[in-house]
């Protein structure tokens, strides 16, 4: 119920900015819901089994658009672009072996990030935060 309702507030978020809410762009809202922080090919391999003749200029199209609209962070990770729909103010880890991204849920984080961007001197417009290390598996795994 929470995706249908999900997929909805993006209908809506569309259309009162004046943008067509097409197939091909709920399908890219799905994948994203669906999968965990993904790069566009990602979501391309997500939705092509429906939409086999989807373009990447479409993906990224959409993308870019949901960015615009304030809905979507691009995680920068090397030479990959991975995205995430929760737009909330919020740190990321970083796996540095395989890339993989996970978000970090701290309150005390994100009220000084929300302060700090809420500060009239600093004029900032986005807001990056990002930790990166092993996998959790790997120092797991590891010698201790």
């Amino acid at each position: 119920m929470i995706k249908k309702e999900t997929i909805s507030r993006f209908k809506e978020k569309l259309k009162e900015g004046g943008f067509k809410v097409t197939p091909q762009r709920v399908e890219v809202i799905n994948a994203l819901l669906e999968l965990d922080h993904p790069t566009a090919k990602e979501i391309q391999g997500a939705i092509e089994e429906r939409y086999p003749m989807i373009s990447p200029s479409t993906i990224y199209g959409t993308l870019d658009l949901l960015e615009d609209i304030g809905e979507l962070i691009p995680i920068q990770e090397g030479e990959e672009t991975r995205y995430d729909l929760s737009p909330e103010i919020h740190p990321h880890y970083i796996c540095e072996e395989d890339g993989k991204v996970r978000d970090i849920e701290d309150p005390e984080i994100e009220k000084k990030l929300h302060e700090l961007m809420q500060d009239s001197s600093l004029n900032v417009s986005r807001v990056e935060l990002n930790f990166y290390g092993p996998c959790k598996n790997s120092r797991d795994n590891g010698s201790e």
